[in-house]
């Protein structure tokens, strides 16, 4: 196995840790698995491996959890996103192509950040979701996931904000995801990202991002919608305080 997969006997070991523990949130909060798999599985792959099976696994769970979300996908949100995200992508590809990575990613993880901070001790009314608000943040998630690919993460802080029922956020960010990740996937086959080596770690993996996916869907099920909602923020905040430390370190 280890000699199919590339990797040592405790890299499998650390890589299958990762990716169940990145499994069990995506299926709890919706999102999240990427992040958690860039920052756990950086030191032992390089980035141009993780991004691959990174985006097939996200398409293979948004499948998986197809059937539990339909009823509570806000259809009418979820195309205001993808269209205003369209839009705003390109955007962030230029300020990609004009400025260096790196900042633009610590600024974006440091504003996600200090909002979480902020909202999880604040005692803020949660705002109305209007067009216009969907408007604005599909382009601005559509900026960021040009210039950073950290829309999820920024998709997630907008929807804590609103008065959104948490059932038809998680499940419109499933949703949005998926759209972005066939997307990003069809783009990755036609550059010949998926290779042997790829397509079995892939496969290899299947057993325990089901496992995940499923617990962590168990869990969201019993949870109480304002301990969800505190649930993502505190993710957010380790997730973008974790980005920014590997950032430095790396």
């Amino acid at each position: 196995m280890t000699t199919i997969l590339a990797l040592s006997f405790p890299e499998l070991i650390w890589c299958g840790f990762v990716l169940f523990v990145a499994s069990f949130i995506r299926g709890f909060s919706g999102f999240g698995f990427t992040a958690i798999l860039f920052v756990g599985l950086t030191f032992s792959l390089p980035v141009i491996e993780i991004v691959p099976l990174s985006i097939a696994l996200e398409v293979i769970a948004s499948i998986g959890q197809a059937r539990g979300i339909y009823s509570d996908i806000r259809w009418r949100s979820l195309g205001v996103l993808l269209i205003t995200g369209f839009i705003g992508t390109p955007i962030g590809v230029y300020l990609l192509w004009e400025l260096p990575e790196a900042p633009l990613r610590v600024t974006v993880l440091a504003l996600i950040l200090v909002a979480s901070i902020t909202l999880i001790f604040s005692r803020n009314r949660p705002l109305g979701l209007s067009l216009w608000s969907l408007a604005l943040a599909g382009f601005a998630v559509g900026i960021v996931n040009g210039a950073t690919a950290l829309s999820g993460l920024v998709l997630a802080l907008f929807f804590t904000m609103t008065d959104e029922k948490v059932a038809r956020i998680r499940a419109t960010m499933i949703s949005y995801l998926f759209v972005a990740d066939i997307w990003a996937g069809g783009i990755l086959i036609s550059s010949g990202f998926y290779d042997d080596l790829t397509v079995n770690r892939i496969l290899a993996t299947l057993p325990l991002l089901g496992l995940g996916v499923w617990l962590g869907s168990k869990w969201f099920r019993t949870t109480h919608p304002k301990n969800f909602r505190t649930a993502v923020l505190w993710l957010l905040l380790v997730l973008s305080a974790c980005g920014l430390l590997l950032l430095t370190t790396v």
